[in-house]
């Protein structure tokens, strides 16, 4: 009970509804790396950590809304296609990649 109302006080479905619709309609910004792009898509979701956005979802989206040369980056360091690999090795790549890139 206590929990609900934080969340409807904190997270009114309007705010739910607009912050999911961020996420499910994330792009990659020009001239923006992987590693800026991975870091701006988690910070969406921890802006509200009750999204609902299932997480193989969460893990499309980001991937098609990469610029078409990031996504051929990542398949080839994928060994093929992304979208073929399970949920946590697909974070685990995306999670590498960026840290790479960081550095």
């Amino acid at each position: 009970m206590l929990s609900k109302a934080f969340l409807s006080k904190y997270f009114p479905p309007c705010k739910t509804a607009k912050l999911r619709t961020e996420i499910t309609s994330f792009i990659q910004r020009d001239g923006e790396s992987l590693y800026e792009a991975w870091e701006r898509y988690k910070d969406l979701q921890r802006q509200h950590p009750h999204h609902g956005v299932p997480d193989w979802l969460l893990i499309q989206t980001f991937y098609n809304g990469l610029e078409q040369s990031m996504k051929i980056s990542v398949d080839a360091t994928a060994r093929g296609a992304l979208m073929g690999k399970s949920i946590e090795a697909a974070k685990t790549l995306l999670e590498e990649m960026a840290s790479n890139n960081y550095h």
